[in-house]
């Protein structure tokens, strides 16, 4: 095996045939879980055994490192058997995301909510990827998912809604993510804000009428994913992201001349009800 073998392997593995999910790096790994069944050759199995020793992560690796290192590991849950999370999968699928039922519902409700606040003067479309990479799918999407794999009753679950905002021909990004209350995340505004997606980042805490929002200011991961956000935590517990970005990776539109939002209106939009998903 040379070196363009072990990169068009790993190419197989990574990129699944629907875009990668800005959200979750689960539901890529998913993705990729698919692809690897597929395609469970010598050359891929060689593949994974280099990959456990830390070579070429590629995309998924980008998304989350540490996701990626459990899977390749073997520590990460497999969707090819329901023992890793016994009784925890949404009823009738076979791992952690509910394609119908009531939580794949309440993360559509989040899109429309999401839709809801884009300002006057832009448009919230479908639209498709124009990368090739991303196979010409959609670019408004939702998941609603098992969010943890530590056996707690009730579990916890994250819904995710994206969509494209349009002004003018240019194009940006707007996200929300909401999740229902868990202990493990951090009590401090700005820490709970730079856990979102590990990017990290420096954060003030915004107050809106008594309520303390972090807001991350930029984006210093590397990863090209957003560039501001705010995240609040509302006294039930449930966790509230509204992410924003000028631009939508893997669209290849034209960005937007400006953010959608300021920081002290994403913080408002963080702490508002609408967006909060739990019972």
């Amino acid at each position: 095996m040379n070196e363009q073998d072990l990169k068009r392997a790993f190419e197989d593995v990574v990129v699944a045939s629907s875009p990668p999910p800005s959200m979750d790096p689960g539901r890529a790994l998913e993705a990729a879980r698919k692809a690897r069944s597929k395609r469970r050759s010598s050359i891929t199995g060689a593949l994974v055994a280099v990959l456990v020793v830390g070579v070429g992560l590629g995309t998924a690796f980008a998304l989350n490192p540490k996701a990626t290192t459990e899977y390749m590991t073997g520590a990460a849950p497999s969707s090819s058997s329901s023992a890793a999370w016994p009784g925890r999968w949404p009823e009738g699928q076979s791992d952690r995301t509910a394609t119908k039922g009531p939580q794949a519902d309440r993360a559509i409700k989040l899109l429309e909510e999401l839709k809801g606040v884009v300002p006057a003067g832009y448009d919230a479309p479908q639209l498709k990827y124009q990368d090739p990479s991303y196979a010409g799918g959609d670019m408004q999407r939702t998941q609603g998912q098992v969010a943890s794999d530590r056996g707690e009753v009730p579990e916890v679950w994250e819904y995710m809604a994206q969509t494209p905002v349009r002004k003018d021909g240019k194009v940006g990004r707007l996200l929300a993510e909401s999740s229902t209350p868990d202990p493990e995340l951090p009590t401090d505004p700005c820490a709970l804000a730079r856990a979102f997606w590990g990017m990290g980042g420096p954060c003030r805490v915004v107050d809106v009428k008594g309520l303390k929002v972090g807001v991350v200011q930029s984006n210093p991961s590397g990863r090209d994913q957003f560039d501001k956000w705010a995240t609040y935590r509302a006294q039930d517990g449930q966790v509230v992201t509204i992410a924003q970005d000028d631009k939508y990776l893997g669209g290849d539109y034209p960005e937007l001349d400006g953010p959608l939002f300021t920081e002290e209106q994403l913080a408002e939009l963080a702490t508002d009800p609408r967006f909060r998903m739990g019972d």
